[in-house]
Order: C-alpha cells, then sequence, then structure tokens
C-alpha cells in the first residue's frame, strides 16, 4: 500500500497530528471498537517499539498502516506518536482496544496515546515523549481532566485484576502481564510533571494579518527535511510549529511575503509556511 495521506492535519499543543480514522478508512474491513457510551475519564499512555521507517514516511504512520492492513491484530488506538508528530486512528467519540480490559473503562473511557520508542534515550525517544506529553496535556484540558486523570496502561491491568492503591501506585505497580509504557514507568512522574507543566504553559500563536490573502485550495508535499510553520505570512513571524519532509498537506490561501516568497496558510489552522521551490512541490 501506498503511504497515506491524512484527511486533515492540526497542531495539538505544537504537534502536527494526521487525521486518518479507520472509521473512514477500512478497506480491509477490520472489527471495530464501537462509540463510547460514557464520558471521557482520561488519557492512558503507552509505549511501542520504535521501527525503522521507510523513506519518505514516519513510524506513526507506519503503524497506521499495518492497523489498516490487519497487521496490529486487535489494536486499536487513538494516537500514535512519534518524534516527528502523531497519527490520529479513531475519532474521540469511538471506544478503543489497548487497555486489556476488555469493557473496563481503560477501553472504554480514556484516549490511548501509542509512543513510539526504541527505549535507548536517544534524541528521537526523547522528542517522541514530548510529544505524547504534549498531546496528553491538551486532552486532558479538553475533555476538562487533571493531571491525576494520566493513567498508564499497567494500571488498567492492575484494576482488572482487583489490586488496590491510589491511581499512581496503580500506574506504576508491577503487572506479571505487561509493564506499559515500558520506556516510561521508570520516570512516570517526570513524565507527569512535564504534562502538568504543558497543561498550563501552552500559548496561543499570533494571529496572522488579515489581509491581501488570494483564496484558492491545493495540495503541496514538503520537499525542505523540516520546514517552519509561522504565525503569519514571512519570517518576521513567530515558528508555531514544523512540518516534515513527505507530508501532504492543504494550502488554502496564498500571500507574497515581504521578503519575496510565497506563503501558504494550511488547511488544519496551524499557521502559514513557505511554498516556493526547494520548500515545496505543488501535487
Amino acid at each position: 500500500m501506498a503511504f497515506l495521506i491524512p484527511d486533515n492535519t492540526i497542531s495539538m499543543g505544537g504537534v502536527l497530528v494526521n487525521y486518518y480514522p479507520l472509521t473512514v478508512h477500512n478497506p480491509r474491513k477490520i472489527a471495530m471498537p464501537g462509540k463510547m457510551t460514557k464520558s471521557v475519564i482520561g488519557v492512558t499512555i503507552h509505549n511501542t517499539d520504535a521501527i525503522k521507517a521507510a523513506s519518505g514516511t514516519t513510524m506513526a504512520e507506519q503503524y497506521t498502516r499495518a492497523t489498516v492492513n490487519g497487521n496490529m491484530n486487535s489494536v486499536r488506538v487513538h494516537y500514535y506518536v512519534d518524534s516527528v508528530g502523531a497519527w490520529q486512528n479513531l475519532p474521540l467519540t469511538w471506544q478503543g482496544w489497548h487497555a486489556a480490559d476488555g469493557s473496563g473503562n481503560g477501553n472504554t473511557r480514556t484516549i490511548a496515546i501509542e509512543c513510539i520508542m526504541s527505549g535507548k534515550g536517544t534524541a528521537d525517544d526523547k522528542a517522541a515523549e514530548d510529544n505524547a506529553a504534549r498531546i496528553a496535556a491538551e486532552l486532558l484540558k479538553t475533555y476538562g481532566l487533571t493531571i491525576d486523570n494520566l493513567y498508564t496502561h499497567t494500571h488498567w491491568l492492575n484494576v482488572r485484576d482487583g489490586h488496590k492503591g491510589t491511581v499512581d501506585q496503580l500506574n506504576v505497580m508491577k503487572h506479571p502481564y505487561k509493564c506499559c509504557p515500558l520506556y516510561i514507568i521508570p520516570h512516570w512522574q517526570e513524565f507527569k510533571a512535564k504534562v502538568a507543566a504543558y497543561m498550563g504553559a501552552a500559548a496561543k500563536p499570533a494571529e496572522p494579518e488579515q489581509q491581501d490573502f488570494k483564496p484558492v485550495q491545493f495540495l503541496v508535499k514538503i520537499v525542505d527535511d523540516d520546514l517552519n510553520i509561522r504565525s503569519g505570512a514571512g519570517t518576521e513571524f513567530q515558528v508555531v510549529g514544523k512540518v516534515y519532509k513527505g507530508y501532504v498537506f492543504t494550502i488554502i490561501e496564498t500571500k507574497n511575503a515581504k521578503d519575496g516568497g510565497l506563503w501558504g496558510r494550511l488547511k488544519s489552522g496551524a499557521g502559514w509556511i513557505n511554498i516556493g521551490d526547494g520548500y515545496c512541490k505543488k501535487v
């Protein structure tokens, strides 16, 4: 199968999230968990192992593609997150199959984040963990939850088996079936502190100028290794994120910047990118 093209791309806490819902893209008719019938009570963090990403794509895209192909068995999660960004596989109104607790609260009432790491403490590992923390913070804020609504996969295994303790005791308590997120549990309090900091520190990007825009709609493929997203059309505006080589985005407005470059506004609302030769290619 060719690399996936997301339906939409948004920024969550500065992380680019590609939306590719299995509820829409399911050519092999893989089994699906169903819609949530109760309110969301938290975010569950997992680890899955790093894989070698093919040129032009990312590990999160490949995990999503493996799910669509039926190669992830019965696992269904909301987000796969790597050092580059994230891919969202399920609408947030759908349950997941990730907590191994059947119809318990883990599967049916929490949003699942699979953080893709090697466990070797590499720069990619640290970036993936940071991206997962940023997305978790945005989700907790969206649902009006607190840092105490952040869970590990192991937490739900301990609840399933009747173990007693506080939320954090159950989050890190050893379980014979699985220790997950394997690479984050050893510093769980540090990870929680990072999520809490992002919950309180998220800043809204500056609004771009609202003049001289040319309404359009077309696709561009990023050819630069890492291209800045800015809050307005031009290098004088604040950097609010990045896009990476091989990703495809929808441009809905263009503007000639003061520096002479041609800039395009991302449909996701994340900001503006330079769409000139050497940065992007129209597709």
